[in-house]
């Protein structure tokens, strides 16, 4: 079996017979079956994303590496996997739904099969001596025995989807900038956005909870202002409190009504852009004398 290696200063892989003898890498077998030497693979790793790329292909037979298997290939230590994992956010949009960030490490896990909701975090199976599995739509553990379902048996994993992949406020010069544009009442769990004027404080449309849609604070206990409380992370509801629909809404009527309501709001902002982006371009000559 030809052993593949690669080269740091030529920038080229080599494909090898078993009487290499070898740099001192370790000799790995990766998913498609070829044998890998490690040695040299983090100057391709920084290499390919440095260009730009986000897909690793075996360059024997082109089967794609996920990245979780590129880092154990590569013997990746924390720091260069911690460097390159700066690129991929640099690079990744919120609307890439190739890379997560693992809910228990917090390290890069990637997908191909974008209809597959499962994915295993390779570094968390290793430290739990168990495979750990995790939904890539609403960022926990895996709980349906059946991997390959379209369901990881979470409650209400649809409106957790949201709350982790939702825009990001950008309207400066108001209260909310940089939270998410949707939050689950804290007591209830029902979904909400602000207005984006006044204060930080909302009342839940469902309940009439009065908390901060900025760090979620109750009212009453909340210290108030830009300096009194700090963006809170993206919420996960459980799904298990009671609560009546809004509009006896049911719940995918629901989450269609959110969702259509952030689809206009971001093709309303593409517009306004759009027509900057006019206004301050070269203008036309004139026909008239």
């Amino acid at each position: 079996m030809e052993i593949i290696a690669y080269e740091a200063t030529s920038r080229r892989f080599q494909f090898l017979t078993k009487a290499y003898k070898g740099t001192g890498g370790r000799l790995c077998t990766a998913s498609c079956g070829h044998l890998v030497e490690s040695k040299g693979l983090n100057k391709w790793c920084e290499a390919v994303l440095n260009e730009g790329h986000l897909v690793f292909k075996c360059p024997k037979c082109c089967k794609v590496w996920l990245w979780q298997e590129v880092c154990a290939l590569a013997c990746l230590t924390q720091e260069e996997r911690s460097s390159c994992e700066e690129i991929i956010s640099r690079i990744t949009t919120q609307a890439d739904e190739s890379f997560k960030k693992c809910p228990e490490c917090g390290l890069y896990v990637q997908r191909v099969d974008l209809e597959k909701l499962s994915a295993e975090c390779l570094p968390c199976s290793e430290t739990k001596k168990k495979v750990f599995v995790f939904c890539f739509d609403c960022l926990r553990e895996w709980r349906n025995p059946d991997v390959q379902s379209n369901s990881c048996g979470n409650g209400a994993c649809t409106f957790t989807a949201l709350l982790q992949g939702c825009p990001t406020i950008n309207v400066q010069n108001t209260v909310v900038h940089g939270c998410p544009k949707v939050r689950a009442c804290p007591n209830c769990e029902v979904l909400t956005q602000h207005c984006l004027e006044g204060c930080s404080n909302i009342d839940c449309p469902n309940c009439n909870y009065t908390f901060c849609f900025r760090c979620l604070g109750l009212d009453e206990n909340h210290t108030g202002g830009l300096q009194g409380c700090s963006i809170a992370e993206r919420q996960k509801v459980s799904g298990n409190k009671v609560y009546e629909k809004r509009e006896q809404l049911d719940d995918e009527d629901y989450l269609l009504v959110l969702q259509t309501q952030l689809e206009m709001e971001n093709r309303w902002a593409q517009l306004q852009m759009h027509r900057v982006t006019r206004a301050d371009g070269p203008q036309q000559p004139s026909n008239q004398p």
